[in-house]
């Protein structure tokens, strides 16, 4: 076995715990999982098509199909604009001061480009104006750098424009410009969750990060909220960052409880290139910290678990995590957003509109141009700035469903399966069999009559196993088991 990957694993704080999954990681039978982890790959969201040069007028009916099916639909907006670049952000984003003069002209065209792209959306897909919006979410880039005639504007034609009839309202603004101004004009649209990155509420760890903010800026941000009217506040934690140790995690973790945080993410630093491994948001750039190389800098795989299992501990008595990575008090409901697009019964369309969004259904999925130049030529050419088209076939997509289903966390079960699947169960796709036999032989799941489960050590390697246990081996054989 490569000696880097166990120097790595070898990385430990001798006054934590050694992590539960060190053993099982160091076992030479389990090479390509350590592997994984080693690389650093991002990818427990990524369910990736295997048809390319997907047709786009394909694309079209089959979400004009899926759309009509679904109860509801998660739709977001993105607004690229940001007022400095994070250390590690490889996401497209518009670099703009918002107290320039010149600043009011590009947020209004952000917002006039946004608007344009829905509207080309409802024209090739009719069934998006009637669907019933699950969540509604502006991401960012930072969305909170609008000014209020613009944020006004996005938000009636949105509501002019879909069925917001059922829909929640979600923002994800950064500290410095979620203002008790700024929050109390969200209240007033209709919004009722507030979602920021804090990364750390360590302030050197947040300046390393690039960040304009403070940890006491987060504090005051979150008490605003509150007083506004915000029950629902969701906070970002980064751990593996440079520099960052397993003492500065359990500070981020004893704050979270002094804050009684509704909602927290809990994100591992990644650093492979996202535009190689394709997210919610398509990855556009090597983010400063690849440029530098500071990857030596970086807590080993042995510190990064005992963060990880020190966040389950911290965790465990009044959180559950829903999907992986996403914590929530069991008083609140989970991220309603994740449920729509991940949960075995459920798994609804999703749409995005904005630079470097990712849509999809069921049969297939569709990627933004990621270069805001060529995004905007699109645009004016009047088509929709779409980059890329991937289909599923058929046993895609019930490998992309089952792995999107294993990554809440929640046990797998075969009879919501079947009822997706006009009763095929996923016992019976190939892919699926050998993956669970060997996650099974490896402890890493039990299969339970119906249910498969993932074990502790499941839970915590999620990603890993959705990303290296379900693959095509032999496309013949498997074309000719599927048939």
């Amino acid at each position: 076995m490569n000696s880097a990957l166990l120097d790595s694993l070898n990385d430990l704080d001798p006054h934590y715990p050694v992590p539960r999954v060190y053993d099982f990681l160091a076992a030479p039978e389990n090479h390509t999982l350590l592997e994984y982890v080693y690389r650093d790959p991002f990818g427990c969201h990524v369910f990736p098509g295997d048809i390319k040069d997907y047709p786009q007028d394909a694309f079209f009916r089959e979400m004009e199909h899926d759309i009509k099916q679904a109860a509801q639909i998660h739709l977001w907006a993105s607004i690229p604009t940001c007022r400095y670049r994070c250390h590690f952000c490889q996401f497209p984003t518009i670099i703009i001061n918002p107290q320039s003069a010149p600043s009011r002209a590009v947020f209004h065209r952000v917002v006039d480009q946004n608007i344009q792209e829905a509207t080309l959306w409802l024209q090739n897909v009719p069934a998006l104006a009637h669907a019933e919006v699950g969540e509604f979410n502006v991401f960012g880039g930072t969305p909170s750098l609008l000014p209020e005639a613009e944020l006004r504007r996005l938000i009636e034609f949105y509501r002019n424009n879909f069925n917001f009839s059922a829909a929640t309202l979600r923002f994800e603004g950064e500290p410095a410009t979620l203002t008790k101004a700024y929050l109390q004009l969200l209240k007033t649209l209709g919004f009722s969750k507030i979602s920021f990155g804090v990364q750390s509420f360590n302030n050197q760890l947040i300046e390393a990060c690039g960040r304009k903010h403070s940890a006491e800026t987060c504090e005051q941000t979150i008490a605003n909220a509150r007083e506004v009217g915000f029950d629902w506040i969701s906070v970002d934690l980064i751990y593996g960052l440079p520099g960052q140790s397993v003492d500065d995690v359990k500070y981020d973790m004893e704050k979270c409880r002094e804050l009684a945080l509704s909602h927290v993410v809990c994100t591992k630093l990644h650093m492979a290139e996202l535009m190689k491994q394709r997210t919610g948001v398509s990855g556009q750039r090597q983010s400063l910290w690849q440029k530098k190389g500071t990857a030596s800098r970086f807590p080993g795989l042995g510190k990064q678990y005992q963060m990880r299992e020190l966040i389950e501990r911290y965790f465990a008595d009044e959180y559950t995590e829903h999907p992986t990575m996403y914590f929530h008090q069991r008083t609140q409901p989970a991220e309603k957003w994740k449920g729509l697009i991940t949960d075995l019964d459920k798994q609804y369309p999703e749409v995005a509109i904005g630079l470097g969004g990712s849509s999809k259904c069921t049969q297939s999925e569709a990627i933004n141009i990621t270069d805001y130049k060529h995004y905007s030529q699109a645009l004016e050419e009047g088509r929709l700035p779409i980059e890329s088209q991937q289909g599923f076939s058929p046993l895609q997509r019930e490998v992309n469903a089952f792995k999107m289903a294993l990554s809440t966390l929640r046990p797998v079960n075969d009879s919501e399966f079947r009822q997706r699947f006009d009763g095929r169960s996923f016992f019976s796709n190939p892919v699926i069999h050998r993956a669970l036999e060997t996650l099974t032989q490896k402890a890493l799941i039990t299969v339970t009559g119906d249910n498969v489960t993932l074990t502790p050590n499941g839970v915590t390697l999620v990603e890993a196993i959705i990303n290296t246990q379900f693959t095509f081996a032999d496309s013949q054989e498997v074309a000719h088991e599927t048939h």
